[in-house]
């Protein structure tokens, strides 16, 4: 499969700026360094407190039964005017930059022979919905969220694999400089974000990329997805209380019973290379280590002629069980793979790349019995019926004859950071502002699991739950069969091995029976 390819040129005012940049490119803001980051005081807004801001007389939430929502903020005076780019007194400019392809969760689908069908102006109008809901119910000082849409040059496809840098460059260069944008609810590729924060611009979304990466970035990057330096630790932790050491019970066939061989696959993007690393470090400082480690690159052509060297290795070494730092595509090739092996290993989940959407694990079971028996750790809740989920609500609420996107809440939880930082900040909105507000937001425990954020985390999951694939089951995503199940405690990597225990329960007794029957 050959990279999606996307670009042309924007008009002749953005590019005459882009030639200047490139010949003198800003310097911008000078970057603190993370210990020298304000903290701000715990439930209280950034700016204005004791004077123009206030805590409401009666108490309580913002939003009442929200369990995300920040302390009630009561407001009266002046709220600055033009705070930052992209701030006047009543309007704070928003990006959302739609690209020539489908919506990411399509082209996913498309990848792995699930039906979606959603398009784009749906998921525009899910978000669009969305902001209307936060402008109505969150403290934002006099001023509205204006949404601008744009047509960009940029492909996802091509940027989530590391290329596309020009046209992404392009794009932000268009939402920073052009429009002026405050922030942007779509930065969800490394180069688009990069050129945002660049630009100046807050780029909500960036996914699965490392610790040192946000701090390099700060404060110009946020996103619900975790972090992956803390999903590497995390699975790590869950590895070593759960799996290294121990019989491989969930592989099948002649691997069955045998004690664990384990491999770690991840991309050779520098980022991901970075949040392997302080993964291994954590099993390395246990004094354990595991079997078989390697990379391949974020390649779409060659992903199948590395997928099939991995999996011989893999199987010449006799490999038990694979933990997967991977794109779905990889994951895809790498299962096909082993199974024309004759072989049936433990599959892990990682939490990252996609990988535990129900919609990326119904493709991947539905190509072969592999991924039927897969089970781990994911930093994403349990996913309620689409008509129960706090997105859906919210976007009725506020449009009652309209229907929002299934993907309603993936939206609602990702705008959630931006209106949650706006209100945090207080009167005077600025991104470092915003930067202090969300580091005094007090920790939260919901749906969409724990919440806090702190110097150095700028994503704001900060713990995990054990899940399996069950093939059986019905997502609430799109009623269709297929979904990662698992209800039991959340836990962080610090206490996995008290809340989970030494004893892996997470199949029924009835399938665990059926296994050692040799069915």
């Amino acid at each position: 499969m050959s990279r999606l390819k996307g670009y042309w040129p924007l008009a002749l005012g953005v590019a005459v700026i882009a030639a200047v940049i490139l010949v003198a490119p800003s310097t911008g803001k000078e970057k603190v360094a993370a210990e020298d980051v304000e903290e701000g005081i715990e439930g209280q807004s950034a700016t204005g407190w004791g004077d123009t801001v206030t805590a409401c007389e009666s108490g309580g939430l913002q939003v009442a039964d929200d369990p995300y929502s920040p302390p009630c903020f009561a407001f009266s005076g002046d709220n600055g005017g033009e705070t930052s780019k992209g701030v006047t007194a009543d309007t704070i400019t928003v990006t959302y930059r739609q690209t020539p392809e489908p919506n990411v969760l399509a082209l996913l689908a498309q990848l792995m022979g699930i039906e979606f069908n959603e398009t784009a102006e749906d998921f525009q109008r899910t978000v669009a919905g969305l902001i209307d809901y936060f402008n109505a119910n969150f403290q934002m000082y006099g001023r509205q969220i204006d949404l601008q849409i744009y047509d960009g040059q940029g492909t996802i496809t091509t940027e989530l694999v590391g290329g596309g840098r020009e046209a992404a460059s392009t794009d932000g260069l268009k939402a920073a400089v052009e429009i002026g944008a405050f922030a942007d609810v779509t930065g969800t590729s490394q180069p688009y974000a990069e050129a945002l924060a660049t630009n100046e611009t807050i780029a909500f979304g960036p996914p699965y990329l490392s610790r040192e990466w946000f701090g390099e970035h700060r404060p110009y990057a946020w996103s619900l997805a975790s972090d992956c330096s803390v999903v590497g630790e995390a699975a790590s932790a869950y590895g070593l209380a759960r799996l290294i050491g121990k019989p491989a019970e969930f592989a099948e066939g002649d691997l069955k019973g045998k004690t664990r061989k384990m491999a770690v696959i991840s991309p050779n993007n520098a980022e991901y290379q970075r949040c392997a690393d302080a993964g291994l470090k954590v099993v390395e400082d246990a004094g354990q280590k595991i079997d078989y480690v390697t990379d391949y690159a974020l390649d779409l052509g060659r992903i199948p002629n590395q997928a099939t060297s991995i999996a011989t290795e893999m199987v010449r070494q006799g490999i038990t069980t694979i933990s997967c730092f991977c794109d779905p595509f990889m994951l895809l090739n790498l299962t096909q793979q082993i199974d024309a092996a004759g072989i049936d290993p433990e599959w892990i989940v990682t939490g990252v790349g996609f990988i535990d959407l129900d919609l990326i694990g119904q493709g991947l079971a539905k190509s072969n019995d592999q991924w039927k028996r897969s089970f781990g750790a994911s930093p994403l809740g349990v996913q309620p019926r689409w008509e129960d989920s706090p997105g859906y609500k919210a976007f009725k609420s506020v449009r009652p004859d309209e229907t929002p996107s299934r993907a309603v809440d993936v939206f609602y939880y990702q705008l959630y950071q931006l209106a949650l930082g706006i209100q945090m900040a207080g009167p005077d909105l600025t991104p470092e502002t915003l930067e202090t507000g969300l580091f005094s937001y007090p920790e939260h425990t919901g749906p969409a699991g724990t919440w806090d954020y702190f110097p150095e985390s700028y994503t704001p999951i900060i713990d995990l739950r054990e899940v399996r694939y069950d093939a059986d089951a019905t997502s609430a995503f799109n009623d269709l069969k297929g979904a990662y199940v698992g209800d039991g405690p959340r836990f962080r990597r610090e206490d996995v091995t008290e809340i989970l225990g030494e004893d892996i329960d997470i199949f029924p007794e009835d399938e665990q029976d059926d296994e050692e029957g040799g069915s």
